[in-house]
């Protein structure tokens, strides 16, 4: 294969689109899926292509967590080696297990099913991912009429039972990630801002795992990628990775504001594309 500027902007414009959908309730997954489709975009392996366009935003999301991922480490370790600082140092350690509790689910359902998925996918990805953007405006829609502004700030144990299991619903593409956890984070009663921020603290984790097993997965492979083709990928993570923080920085308010219903619309919309181009 050689090298393509048509085919590295292609890469690029589905790394923007992962870096904007992953920070919005509209399924990351689910677009890159359809802007494949509409791109005409061929990879080497679809799974590899989506991890690389994954750490993208992880990458983004590491840098801004930082500070409070580096706070829940620290509190973590003086907890466990440093008795005496263990009062102190206990509310966030706590909360840093709720997070890593909330993870099991997903991390769960993403090895039992992993290749069942990766199958459907070659076969039938636009077809899955309308499918499931159906699912997401279904959810945020009956989500969107509560009032859940003013409520509350911490996160409960039986919250994270059923915010951990909507995460691991969301494996399937189209079905929004950070929908379905806030969804029901708000549901469950929690405000708007300490629903998104558990949201996104438990996609750094999910995130970091699939990644790791996903470079596993490339160092045992079969498959090769040419170089033209990393040189693809790695533009595609570049533009996932800043397309994420803009949009974290500026889109991402109108997520804040409590305006779910616009993304409800959204989804129905992608979900109705998705589906026809597949019929097509």
């Amino acid at each position: 294969m050689s090298f393509d500027i048509i085919e590295l902007i292609k890469y690029i414009l589905s790394g923007l689109i992962q870096g904007v959908t992953e920070v919005l309730p509209v399924s990351s997954s689910g677009h890159v899926e359809l802007s494949k489709a509409l791109l005409g975009l061929k990879t080497d392996d679809n799974t590899f292509f989506l991890i690389f366009l994954n750490a993208g935003s992880l990458a983004t999301f590491i840098i801004i967590y930082f500070k409070r991922l580096l706070r829940y480490v620290k509190a973590f370790f003086n907890f466990v080696f440093y008795p005496s600082k263990r009062e102190e140092n206990k509310q966030d350690t706590v909360f840093l297990m709720k997070i890593l509790v909330a993870c099991i689910p997903a991390g769960i359902a993403g090895i039992l099913i992993k290749d069942y998925l990766d199958e459907m996918l070659d076969a039938n990805g636009l077809l899955i991912a309308g499918i499931g953007l159906l699912v997401t405006a279904t959810v945020i829609y009956y989500v969107s009429s509560s009032k859940f502004r003013n409520g509350k700030t911490q996160v409960t144990w039986p919250d994270v039972l059923f915010v951990g299991l909507a995460q691991a619903v969301a494996i399937f593409p189209g079905i929004s990630r950070s929908g379905m956890t806030t969804s029901t984070a708000l549901k469950r009663g929690s405000g708007i801002v300490s629903a998104l921020d558990f949201s996104f603290l438990m996609y750094i984790f999910i995130s970091l795992g699939t990644v790791l097993l996903g470079v596993y997965d490339l160092t045992q492979a079969t498959v090769s990628i040419s170089n033209p083709q990393l040189i693809y990928y790695g533009g595609a993570f570049v533009a996932a990775m800043g397309a994420t923080y803009i949009a974290y920085r500026i889109i991402f308010n109108v997520f804040k504001s409590g305006k779910l219903k616009y993304f409800s619309y959204y989804c129905f919309a992608a979900g109705i594309l998705s589906i026809i181009l597949f019929m097509m």
